[in-house]
Formats: structure tokens, C-alpha cells, sequence
């Protein structure tokens, strides 16, 4: 692997030097703001650009590669904060022809994304995104535009439809189908990260299509196997550089083939469940709901709201119950302050809504404009925000109470959703099952670590596009007043 980054690298730096006159720039439009302000300021900005654009302070950028192994990191957002404590809260990182700026405050990343929404709800076109993303069809991936706004609204209402229909009976139905996975461990250690995934999965594809798997099930596994990988190979920075140094889209890259193969084998599943609903099958809210609405868009659009809906409602969910299980092993008091023996009686609900506010799950937006040229990518850096000493007190310990009142946090510096026209999809679902879950593993289980496990779980996570947390095994043991 080393040798193949070292020719890579090698090769980029030379092909550049000779050709970079030739190198294309990515242009975009810049998402319509309805401020006459922002227009104004942009169009002024054309003409003078420099006395408009303070410097913005950054790490020293390399010729041609720019920072580009900033980006490189393996914990690329505890990265990202680190550079923010030696450049301040807005910084900017160049990778060839792109430049970014990284947002690490959450005041800033909200004025951007929910006071002036409007000028910060763009995507940049993207080579690799249109790879993964139907050329750019997609709700997570596609640029900000009347069809988009009819897109996400129509495949909003839907879930919001079935979501009043069904939602709260799939979700308790598969948390206790869950807690009977974790009863049939007998007392035996495992990594649980597995059951989280199925379970998660199964209130989408039971929402989305109507069927639910078992862990077993090889359609499941081909399912999982595909997403996951699709999720690893994308953030890989070796993919990530085919947007901003074209040439390198010439030479081998065996890690993008892998992705187009599995693009591939995703889209064959999901054509398959569509296929289904299209002759009867199956009859799914979701779908019904969307498709009977969807004649100012196309068959693309349906598909890609499905990948959207699998990829952001599965992985998303699976690990913040792997991180609620990793912190309560840390604090065990926690966990007996949140258990209670019926969920009807709701006297710890503060509690365990707290514990849901002190995990983060982060996720990137690329979003134009903000007083800089066109054509920069805006990181909040969601990660950063949700440690910033300046806001939370000891920011990488887990103390849910600190939302509890009098515990000095406030649930206005979180930004676990988002904001803006970029929130968060399926907020309400995973907020609803997030509850639920973690309302059942609480009450009917008390989590303790495996004799052969050596410490307890690290807490410093997995980045890819979902943080996750490292692999590790525990005892789920029944609480004797369980019913």
C-alpha cells in the first residue's frame, strides 16, 4: 500500500508540473440567495476580490498537492479540530485546484447553515459524488436547485406519512426483537455492533420496502457488504483527490474500481426492491407515498431517495447505540440512574435524552458562498463544535448531565442534524428510535465489560463518513426485575 501511495503521489506531483496550465477548474453555480444583500456582495466581489477577502489563516500548502495530506489523516475531524486550536475557528485548507474553509465553531456553522441557509445550501459538483450519486440525483449529494427543493420535499412528505401511519410499532417491534438477540447471548461477551446494524436496518427497509431481515439473511449481508464499502471507499482520500487533480482520473486506481463495482452491485439491489413494488409485491408507505407524487421527477430520483434513506437511517443509528453502550461501560452510575421498569412512566426521560444530546454523530456539508470566492467548499466541522472547550466543560468526557437542569449545557450549541436545507432527513425517525432503543436496552439489561477484554472501549472512534466506534465485546445481562 505504501508503494502505490508513494507512485501515486510521485506521479500526480510530476504530471501536474508540466500540465497544471491545462487542469480544468470545477465550476458551479452559486445556490440563488434571496438576500439582495448577499447578491450584492458577490457581485461587488467579482470586481475587487482581495480588499473583500481577508487572509484566512491556514497550515503552509504544499506546490500543486496544497494540503491535500491534511486530508489524509485517519481521524480526519479530530484533525481538522486540532488544526483549529493553532488557526483559529475558520481556516482554510487547499487540495489542488480547491480551496476549503473549514468552519469549527457552532455559531459560525449555524449562522451558515440556518441564519443564511440560502447562501450556504449549494454542492459543489463532484466527480466522484456523481459516481455514488446518480449524476447528482440524490438528496445528500445534489446541488441545491428547484428540482432538488421538489425532490427532498416530496420524499419528506413521504416518510413524514408513513411515519404517522407506522413508525412508532416498527421501532418497538424491532427493539424488542432485539433485546431477544441479546437475551439468547446467554451471559456470553459479544460485539454487539452487528445486532445495532440489523436492527437499525430493518425499521428502514421495513419502512422503505416492507421486508425485514435476519442477521443471517445473505440478502442483508450482500446489502450491509455493499454499503459499507461504498461508505469506506468514498472517504478515502486516494477517491477524493479524482475531484480535485483530474489528471490522476487517467492513471490505475484500483480503489475507484472497487467503488464503481460496488455503485454497481447497490444499484442492482435497490432496482430489484423497486422492481418488487412496480408489480405488486409489496405495497410500503414509503414508496407508495413517493411514486404517487414523483411525476415532475424520474425513476432516478426514487432510487437514489432509497439509497439515501438505507445509507443515512442504517450506519448512522447502529453507531450511536455502539457509542451509548461504550460510554455507560465507562460510567456505570449512568446507566442505573437511566433504568426503570416500565417505559409508560417516562420519570427519567430528561436523563435519557441527555445521554442521546452528548453524542455526536458528524457528518459533512460542502456548501458555496460566505463572503469568499465561488467555487469554495465550507466544512462545518461538526466534530469541533461538539468539543469546543470554549462551550463544554471537559468536552471529551460523557456527562449527560450536564443537560439536565442546572448542569450549565445548553441543547442550542448541538447541531447533531444539521441545519438549514440540509437537516437531516430523517430526524424525527431517528430520533424516535433512538429513544426507544436505548428506553429498552436501559431498562431490561445492565451492560458490563468482558472478563477478556483488557480495558474498557476506546472512545477515540473510527472516522469514515460515520464516526464509529472501535470494535469491542460485552456482557448484556438481564436485570432480574426484567419482565
Amino acid at each position: 500500500m505504501t508503494v502505490y501511495v508513494s507512485v501515486l503521489i510521485v506521479g500526480a506531483v510530476v504530471m501536474l508540473t508540466f500540465l497544471s496550465l491545462c487542469v480544468p477548474t470545477v465550476s458551479y453555480p452559486p445556490p440563488p440567495s434571496q438576500a439582495v444583500g448577499s447578491r450584492l456582495l458577490h457581485s461587488f466581489y467579482q470586481f475587487f476580490p482581495r480588499s473583500l477577502s481577508p487572509y484566512l489563516p491556514g497550515p503552509l500548502s504544499l506546490p500543486l498537492l496544497g494540503n491535500m495530506l491534511e486530508l489524509a489523516h485517519d481521524h480526519l475531524p479530530s484533525h481538522l479540530t486540532s488544526l483549529a486550536r493553532r488557526y483559529g475557528n475558520i481556516y482554510r485548507l487547499k487540495c489542488g485546484n480547491t480551496t476549503m474553509v473549514v468552519l469549527n465553531s457552532g455559531d459560525v456553522i449555524r449562522e451558515a447553515l440556518v441564519k443564511k441557509w440560502s447562501d450556504f445550501a449549494g454542492r459543489p459538483h463532484s466527480y466522484t459524488g456523481d459516481v455514488v450519486s446518480g449524476g447528482g440525483r440524490s438528496i445528500s449529494l445534489g446541488d441545491y436547485s428547484e428540482e432538488w427543493r421538489v425532490h427532498r420535499r416530496l420524499a419528506h412528505n413521504a416518510l413524514q406519512r408513513c411515519s404517522q401511519q407506522s413508525l412508532h410499532g416498527v421501532i418497538q417491534k424491532q427493539a424488542l426483537h432485539l433485546r431477544q438477540v441479546l437475551l439468547d447471548y446467554n451471559g456470553r461477551a459479544a460485539d454487539l455492533s452487528e445486532d445495532f446494524t440489523v436492527a437499525a436496518s430493518n425499521v428502514i427497509t421495513t419502512l422503505a420496502f416492507g421486508k425485514e431481515y435476519e442477521k443471517s439473511s445473505s440478502e442483508l449481508q450482500r446489502l450491509h457488504g455493499c454499503l459499507n464499502e461504498i461508505v469506506s471507499l468514498w472517504g478515502s482520500p486516494w477517491i477524493s483527490a479524482l475531484d480535485s487533480f483530474p489528471l490522476l482520473r487517467k492513471l490505475p486506481n484500483p480503489p475507484f474500481s472497487r467503488l464503481l463495482k460496488e455503485v454497481d452491485r447497490r444499484d442492482e439491489i435497490i432496482r430489484t426492491h423497486l422492481d418488487e413494488y412496480r408489480v405488486g409485491v409489496n405495497t410500503v408507505a414509503w414508496l407508495t407515498n413517493l411514486y404517487s407524487n414523483t411525476q415532475p421527477l424520474g425513476y432516478t430520483h426514487v432510487h437514489m431517495a432509497a439509497v439515501d434513506l438505507l445509507i443515512g437511517g442504517t450506519e448512522t443509528t447502529a453507531a450511536w447505540l455502539s457509542w451509548t453502550v461504550a460510554f455507560l461501560l465507562h460510567r456505570p452510575e449512568v446507566h442505573y440512574r437511566t433504568q426503570y421498569t416500565t417505559l409508560h412512566y417516562r420519570t427519567q426521560y430528561t436523563t435519557v435524552c441527555a445521554m442521546y444530546n452528548s453524542v455526536s454523530i458528524p457528518y459533512v456539508f460542502s456548501i458555496a458562498g460566505y463572503f469568499i470566492p465561488k467555487n469554495t467548499v465550507i466544512i462545518p466541522n461538526l466534530f469541533g463544535a461538539h468539543h469546543d472547550p470554549a462551550v463544554w466543560t471537559d468536552p471529551y468526557a460523557f456527562k449527560p448531565e450536564r443537560f439536565l437542569e442546572g448542569g450549565g449545557a445548553s441543547t442550542r450549541a448541538l447541531l447533531p442534524f444539521g441545519g438549514g436545507a440540509r437537516l437531516c432527513l430523517g430526524e424525527a425517525v431517528a430520533k424516535m428510535e433512538l429513544f426507544l432503543f436505548t428506553a429498552y436496552l436501559l431498562r431490561d439489561f445492565q451492560f458490563v465489560p468482558a472478563e477478556s477484554q483488557a480495558s474498557l472501549p476506546d472512545l477515540t472512534g473510527v472516522a469514515s463518513v460515520v464516526l464509529k466506534a472501535k470494535a469491542y465485546t460485552v456482557i448484556a445481562r438481564p436485570r432480574p426485575t426484567m419482565p
